[in-house]
């Protein structure tokens, strides 16, 4: 079968345009002796800042830029949204390139630190002793390279256990699954079959979002160096269990009955419509639940760990976009002291205004706002904000081509689920394609 594409974040990504910058005049640039007026000579710089979000999320962030430009009047920033990485390098190869951008995913960041597009940090947290400690570890290491830190978080997403309450009672289950074996057992429980030999619902979608399969018993996708562990044992125990859950509701029922549920319309979501119990995903789903089934009884869990093995309770994982200095960035100074400023200020400006946030359903990254409930706008969201600061969250390893990768692995777990190939060798088919290609880039960064 076919696993089920990642739910997309609202906001994909087209192709964006923006107005190029004036630069300074080719008078001025020659050096001829005109002289400035007292009113041109205090005209603040313009600087740009170009972001991935677009529509009702980009709508967001004017509001931040101009409290900012009141409170710094020596630059202004201007937004431009919905611009890919594609477009990005392409203004920076032409020498154009924004000053600060927002990346889609941090899964670009190790790619673009190791072509050189963006720039260290390093050097401008000492200068300004910005306080790391402040944001959630995860979303920290999400945006570094080989332990550098190259983006810093802005707005972050987490992922956890959605689960329906209303299904639950009814199946006599009266709380959320602790351990992996339990989800099992109450997946089976709420898988109801037709007539037809068909599920008419399903206790449990068995896809993990950011192949988070990889972490259940305590597993990874890389270390710190950035060496591929496609095939190490932890990592491998975890996608097996995801594979023999899927074996267990059987992979083609699965199909057939997500295929039916989703309908026609891509919008509509098989959890969302209350034909699927348990799902896990990010907090972003949930506005697509509330406008779905807007009475729904949802309840959100933390993702169930082995049984016997506490210490890997609370799994998970972040992803989100990052802010970065682009390499030719107009004024990097400057570029800085607005990107600090946005993530830190501006993200507590935002996040306590909630009109400022519009339909953006995003988690903090900073750790005075994920621990504090009454700032989100529902108890669900309050868990996910709590649950982006935990020991155990893991983001996708910060490696070059990490999104090449992360589509390997999750071809390699369809393989498996079909029973084209074991998992070991699925696994390893990986290991053995991305390994060389990864330690050969980061080499040659070196």
């Amino acid at each position: 079968m076919s696993r089920k594409a990642p739910r997309p974040k609202k906001g994909v990504l087209t192709l964006g345009t923006r107005t190029p910058v004036l630069l300074a005049s080719a008078a001025l640039a020659a050096g001829t002796a005109a002289v400035a007026s007292p009113a041109a000579a205090a005209a603040p710089e313009q600087l740009t800042l170009a972001i991935a979000w677009t529509g009702s999320q980009a709508a967001t962030m004017p509001p931040l830029l101009a409290i900012y430009n009141k409170q710094h009047p020596a630059t202004h920033w201007d937004l431009v949204e919905n611009v890919t990485e594609q477009k990005l390098l392409a203004e920076e190869a032409a020498g154009d390139a924004p000053s600060a951008a927002m990346l889609n995913t941090t899964n670009l960041v190790a790619s673009m630190a190791t072509t050189g597009a963006i720039v260290p940090l390093a050097p401008y947290i000492r200068a300004s002793k910005l306080d790391m400690s402040q944001f959630t570890q995860a979303s920290l290491y999400s945006n570094t390279y080989l332990g550098a830190q190259y983006a810093m978080p802005f707005f972050e997403d987490t992922y956890a256990l959605y689960y329906n309450k209303a299904l639950f009672a009814k199946a006599g289950i009266a709380k959320p699954p602790a351990t992996l074996q339990e989800l099992a057992v109450d997946a089976r429980k709420l898988s109801i079959t037709g007539s037809n030999g068909q599920y008419t619902q399903l206790g449990f979608e068995p896809t993990l979002p950011k192949e988070l399969e990889g972490y259940l018993y305590g597993g990874s996708w890389a270390t710190p160096s950035g060496q591929v562990t496609a095939t190490s044992p932890k990592a491998e125990e975890g996608v097996q269990w995801l594979v023999d859950v899927e074996k267990m509701l059987g992979p083609s029922k699965v199909q057939r009955f997500l295929s039916g549920a989703s309908g026609a319309a891509s919008s509509l979501d098989p959890f969302a419509t209350g034909k699927v119990a348990m799902d896990v995903s990010g907090e972003w789903f949930m506005p697509t639940i509330f406008q779905q089934s807007p009475h729904m009884d949802l309840g959100v869990a933390p993702i169930p760990y082995p049984a016997g093995e506490p210490q890997y309770a609370g799994t998970g994982s972040v992803g989100g976009n990052p802010m970065v200095v682009l390499k030719g960035a107009k004024d990097p100074q400057a570029t800085w002291a607005f990107i600090q400023w946005l993530v830190t200020t501006g993200q507590e400006i935002a996040t306590k205004n909630p009109k400022l946030l519009n339909d953006v359903y995003s988690v903090p990254a900073l750790k005075s706002l994920v621990d504090d409930a009454k700032l989100a706008p529902n108890p669900q969201m309050a868990f996910f904000w709590r649950y982006s600061g935990g020991a155990n969250i893991h983001p996708f390893p910060p490696v070059p081509d990490a999104t090449s990768y992360l589509n390997a692995i999750s071809a390699a777990v369809q393989d498996a689920e079909l029973g084209s190939a074991t998992v070991s060798k699925a696994l390893k088919q990986v290991q053995d394609q991305y390994a060389p290609l990864i330690a050969g880039e980061i080499k040659s960064a070196k």
